[in-house]
């Protein structure tokens, strides 16, 4: 990685993400899905605060990405091999819900499609309204 690749990365984790619009997440729920994104859901071991990403957790020497191989997070691995790494990056979930489709193919219409989807390839065991509060959360960030 170059230094202005270090850079970059850097500015672009320092942007603010926009602000969810006022009404559009339930806040109670919202609460409640914090707790699981934390906890059972165990999204906050990639998705670390403040940026909600694990990017830069990697070779600290080097400041390298921290990368996941696609059969790890169910992705599909075509995409990624056209990148050098052939593996994918944990997306910041700040302001996601202002930039769907999501994962790297745009294959996940929305918020409960990326939560539906690991679900069942991470095997959370979530109920339909875990699931529910979970991306009143995401909508939330």
């Amino acid at each position: 990685m170059t230094p202005k690749l270090n850079a970059l990365r850097d500015y672009q984790l320092s942007l603010r993400a926009p602000s969810p619009p006022a009404g559009s997440f339930d806040v109670v729920a919202a609460q409640r899905g914090r707790q699981l994104f934390n906890r059972t859901a165990r999204c906050g071991t990639c998705h670390l605060e403040p940026a909600f990403t694990d990017v830069g957790r990697g070779n600290a020497f080097r400041r390298e990405p921290f990368l996941h191989a696609p059969q790890e997070t169910g992705m599909e691995p075509v995409y990624a091999t056209h990148s050098v790494t052939g593996q994918y990056r944990t997306t910041p979930l700040r302001g996601a819900w202002s930039r769907p489709p999501y994962f790297h193919d745009g294959s996940a219409a929305d918020l409960a499609a990326v939560v539906t989807h690991y679900n069942r390839v991470l095997s959370l065991g979530l109920d339909a309204a875990q699931q529910h509060d979970l991306v009143e959360y995401l909508k939330s960030l």
